[in-house]
């Protein structure tokens, strides 16, 4: 997706699929209640019933009290929104009919207003990441991101029919937006970059080292480098990639570069190359 489209958007969440029993055991079992037509009452049942809630796992400190804080902040809207093992035992989910039914009534009838304190919070932000994002080589920030918090906040007093945006729902929103997007695109150099999400940093990579090998074909006058000078070049130009082997493959495969023997490519980019196969024709 490129860097155009993904501003568009006020959040985005990175999802990874990373291997967990308890997580997977929980999902496994919620998708093969759904087949079975017990789903949604699955938990309700269970607590009425009096039957045993999945396994939560907890983390108990010094003092005996147990707690799923491990790594977040207290009083960080995740602490405040996740569900604490033992203190949260008798919650139950709101059934999704009522829950549509609330979100249509908040959208139809709550429009909270700004406070000025919210205001000077969420300006405060935008103008911070204005500043840190003056680099050409970065995404621009513009009044579409303002625009995006000042939704986000409204949506976030709306959630508690509310008519008022509060300092805390500002920061709430600012909370949300560093986790959701900007944490995850933020370069080395503190700058925005929404090509960090796919292939457009590797194509730059591709761009440079393939610049780089064309100058050094010019300046020995060949164009077929072992595989030992590619990585020394590399070196040389800090070529950031998260694999030079597979980065060398597929530079091969997309034509820049042809494989002439085990430990050996020649550049098909460079003008030496295009001069030696005009005069073989010639």
């Amino acid at each position: 997706m490129s860097a155009a489209l993904l501003s568009r958007f006020d959040l985005i969440f990175i999802l990874l699929d990373k291997p967990d029993e308890l997580l997977d055991k929980r999902l496994s079992e919620h998708i093969m209640s759904l087949h079975a037509g017990t789903g949604q009452r699955s938990l309700a049942l269970k607590k009425r019933r009096g039957d045993p809630l999945p396994e939560s796992r907890t983390v108990v400190s010094q003092n005996g009290e147990s707690g799923v804080n491990l790594g977040v902040r207290s009083g960080s809207l995740v602490s405040r929104l996740r569900l604490d093992p033992q203190r949260d035992r008798d919650f139950v989910p709101l059934p999704s009919q009522l829950l549509r039914k609330y979100i249509a009534y908040a959208r139809s009838f709550v429009f909270p207003r700004m406070s000025k304190p919210a205001a000077d919070i969420l300006q405060k932000f935008y103008l911070k990441l204005r500043d840190h994002n003056t680099s050409a080589d970065g995404t621009p920030i513009t009044a579409r991101q303002l625009e995006s918090l000042v939704r986000l906040a409204e949506a976030r007093a709306r959630v508690e029919l509310r008519e008022e945006i509060t300092a805390q729902d500002a920061l709430d929103v600012v909370e949300i937006m560093k986790e959701s997007l900007y944490d995850k695109y933020v370069d080395e150099h503190g700058i925005v970059d929404f090509g960090r999400s796919g292939g457009m940093s590797q194509q730059k990579e591709a761009k440079r080292f393939l610049n780089a090998l064309n100058k050094q074909s010019e300046l020995e006058q060949k164009d077929c480098f072992s595989i030992s000078e590619i990585y020394n070049l590399a070196d040389r130009i800090s070529l950031k990639v998260p694999d030079i082997d597979t980065f060398i493959d597929n530079l091969n495969s997309v034509g820049y570069l042809l494989k002439k023997g085990p430990k050996t490519y020649q550049v098909l980019s460079s003008s030496y190359s295009r001069s030696q196969s005009f005069r073989t024709r010639g």
